[in-house]
């Protein structure tokens, strides 16, 4: 199962229950007598905190199974491993833990959610551009021609380091899923909010450049809309999404530092540091290729002065 109860807390789940069998019958609120006509009622307060369902706990060998196959797609094309393995590994995250939702809080519900909407989106959007564009068929199949030659188990150490990746991007999941709602809910509920913000911000980014660039075929600079402001939206509003994501998780630790979130925490951390690297590299190489190719144009220096172009390696 991908959410399991350790055995003492379904001890203590199960155990009133045992002694309702034998003493009365519980219902929330209420404790009825046994062996007495008619039974008198004891009235209990109930808390409404005590009375939310706890948050399961998302597991690590669930999490990594969820990273690690989609991943392995890189097996058949080296690329997949971080285009439909990428979103497949998000999207497969956030669905466990989606699955769980009767036993999350709300927050929790909405972190979650932001996963699976990215995972969905970058996986269909994918589709599409490799279906419908042929640049991006050629592409992929430049990527797979410069990948190792001979067994494809030698593909197998960046398909899994890919994965350890991906898993660390999820972690913050686990901090939300089994934390519940923490003092520092505002806090998290806003980065939520800020996620959606850079989910909304890439997708829009890679539909408008792919379809100004298939007008274009295949060439040429994408300067309005959402590029008007920033030079590689796509990219920011990634790191956005997955800086958000990792705060979230560690806004919710901050009430409940145990031993084991610590664990998560730190994952969530390297998890938030390393997709940042990683998009800042590509930022950074894709900066280069376009002042190599349009430096000096009146209307690439233009653009340059007024739009930012994300966060980025020192050049």
């Amino acid at each position: 199962r991908p959410f399991s109860p350790n055995a003492s807390f379904m001890g203590l789940l199960i155990a009133p229950f045992i002694v309702a069998a034998c003493v009365g019958h519980v219902t929330p609120g209420r404790v009825y007598a046994p062996f007495m006509r008619p039974a008198p009622v004891v009235r209990l307060p109930v808390s409404p905190v005590a009375a939310r369902p706890r948050a399961v706990v998302l597991d690590a060998p669930s999490l990594a199974v969820a990273c690690a196959v989609p991943s392995l797609l890189g097996l058949w094309k080296r690329e997949y491993t971080v285009s439909y393995g990428y979103g497949g590994a998000m999207l497969a995250a956030g669905g466990i833990a989606l699955g769980q939702c009767a036993s999350l809080s709300s927050l929790a519900a909405a972190h979650a959610a932001l996963y699976v909407a990215y995972g969905l989106r970058l996986c269909l959007f994918l589709l599409y551009r490799e279906t419908q564009i042929p640049y991006f068929q050629q592409l992929r199949e430049r990527i797979e021609e410069r990948a190792p030659k001979g067994s494809r188990a030698k593909r197998l150490p960046f398909c899994l380091t890919c994965s350890v990746l991906y898993f660390c991007m999820a972690s913050p999941l686990v901090l939300t899923a089994s934390l519940g709602l923490p003092a520092t809910a505002p806090v998290s509920a806003t980065m939520i909010s800020a996620g959606f913000v850079g989910w909304a911000m890439a997708a829009i980014g890679d539909m408008q450049k792919t379809i100004a660039k298939r007008a274009q075929g295949g060439s040429g600079l994408v300067t309005s809309g959402l590029f008007h402001w920033f030079r590689h939206p796509n990219y920011t509003g990634e790191v956005l999404l997955w800086l958000a994501s990792a705060i979230t998780g560690l806004a919710c630790l901050v009430t409940n530092p145990t031993k084991v979130g610590l664990v998560w925490g730190a994952a969530s951390v390297l998890g938030g540091a390393g997709i940042t690297w990683v998009l800042a590299q590509a930022t950074t190489a894709l900066e280069k290729r376009q002042r190599d190719k349009y430096g000096g144009l009146a209307e690439y220096e233009a653009w340059v002065q007024r739009s930012w172009k994300g966060v980025s390696l020192p050049s």
